[in-house]
């Protein structure tokens, strides 16, 4: 019987223990913050299951691999013990967008379908209750690293941009192991291209590969190899990215067999994910966005094309990953009225964005959104998208989607 040691016991990594002690292995468990030490563990561990928060630069992967020990993450452990047909949607930004999408689409025509991964629920979790049906699962680049056996029937990889180089090694070592999710697909399979950028296209999978302007037309309808699935009045949401998103749900549903009409019922009365271009409140002829999950440059030019130009009350920043802003600053200068930048990246961004003096530096979200209110006019957007994950000034983008709301109600008497 094989021994397993689960290293990080957040949420996937407690769901893991779960799932293998139920199957009778022998499981040995530890974390670093809690002062655990895995040197004592691996002269008897013959699997390894890493928390997707430890990177390839910790010492305990380093000598696992120097051990010939197996390296895992929860994601693949839990698909060997998975029977039914997994859906993989990745990307640098709109992962969690299209997967709800495409978990709502497909359970509205089919019984015992999963939203699992990235998105919340750890796959683990789905298996405990029910090994079999259809799974649609967020898979972070974090979690494509280390999987090696996993096979989506159908998966899509949406977009990519500079990211997470403070855990992958390397530009190319983050690409390859967004390939590697669809890396074990079949010529049955399906594989949806959310872009035509050459590090989407080029993903190595044998499966049936839908693409934009080829077989896949995404404009005012969005066809199918001629088939309508949806018209851009169907979706409630603003952007273009959310017309992609939609789009790749909707491919992904269609080739399950979810019809073009239930589709579309789908996409009406998706009003959207928290803190993904949501819509706050409307306060003296202003709309107020809050995009908090927005932790790339990539995803703040997808929020800042969704609204009209010189209209914006831009409120960004964050923690310093290294990422180049430089490419927004024409649409900066288009699409803003006024920035106001927080965090550790305020001076580089406002740098970035040509240092005018419609850019102002602030110390604290709570000044931020006490200016965007005063300096908003009629017929403005304040929009509240980072750019930037959320680490130095919060815990994540949900704390800091919180305190954003939070600060707009007290403001707004709402």
């Amino acid at each position: 019987m094989k021994t397993y040691l689960v290293w990080g016991l957040g949420k996937s990594g407690q769901s893991a223990v779960k799932l293998l002690k139920s199957k009778g292995y022998k499981v040995l468990s530890g974390d670093d913050a809690k002062g655990d030490r895995w040197e004592e563990f691996l002269q008897e561990v013959d699997t390894l299951v890493l928390s997707p928060g430890i990177p390839p630069s910790h010492p305990l992967w380093k000598e696992a691999l120097k051990r010939d020990i197996e390296v895992v993450g929860e994601l693949e452990l839990a698909y060997r013990f998975f029977e039914g047909e997994a859906v993989a949607i990745t990307g640098t930004d709109g992962k969690s967008t299209t997967t709800r999408l495409a978990y709502l689409m497909l359970s509205s025509h089919l019984d015992n379908v999963y939203e699992a991964g990235n998105i919340g629920t750890p796959l683990s979790e789905v298996v405990l209750k029910n090994s079999k049906g259809i799974a649609v699962i967020e898979v972070s680049s974090f979690q494509g690293k280390t999987l090696s056996t996993f096979r989506p029937k159908a998966g899509a990889f949406l977009n990519f941009s500079v990211d997470h180089l403070d855990w992958h090694p390397t530009l190319e070592d983050y690409l390859k192991s967004k390939h590697n999710i669809f890396s074990r697909q079949q010529e049955e399979d399906l594989f949806v291209a959310g872009s035509t950028q050459k590090e989407v296209l080029s993903t190595p999978t044998p499966a049936k590969k839908v693409i934009p302007g080829v077989n896949l037309t995404i404009g005012e309808e969005v066809l199918f190899e001629g088939e309508k699935l949806f018209s851009r009045e169907d979706i409630p949401l603003r952007g273009r990215h959310n017309l992609i998103n939609s789009a790749v749900a909707s491919i992904i549903a269609y080739s399950f067999g979810v019809p073009p009409s239930k589709i579309r019922e789908t996409l009406r009365n998706f009003k959207g994910l928290p803190y993904r271009m949501e819509l706050v409140a409307r306060f003296r002829g202003v709309e107020i966005y809050n995009d908090s999950k927005s932790t790339t440059p990539n995803s703040l030019r997808a929020a800042l094309e969704s609204f009209p130009d010189n209209s914006v009350i831009l409120i960004a920043g964050g923690k310093n990953k290294g990422a180049d802003f430089s490419p927004l600053r024409e649409l900066f200068e288009r699409k803003v009225k006024t920035a106001l930048l927080i965090g550790e990246t305020k001076n580089f961004i406002k740098t970035a964005f040509g240092g005018g003096s419609n850019i102002k530096t602030l110390d604290s979200l709570e000044e931020a959104v006490s200016l965007a209110l005063k300096y908003a006019q009629p017929g403005d957007f304040i929009l509240f998208s980072p750019g930037c994950s959320s680490f130095d000034m919060f815990s994540n983008y949900i704390d800091r989607g919180e305190a954003f709301n939070k600060l707009i109600r007290e403001r707004c008497k709402l």
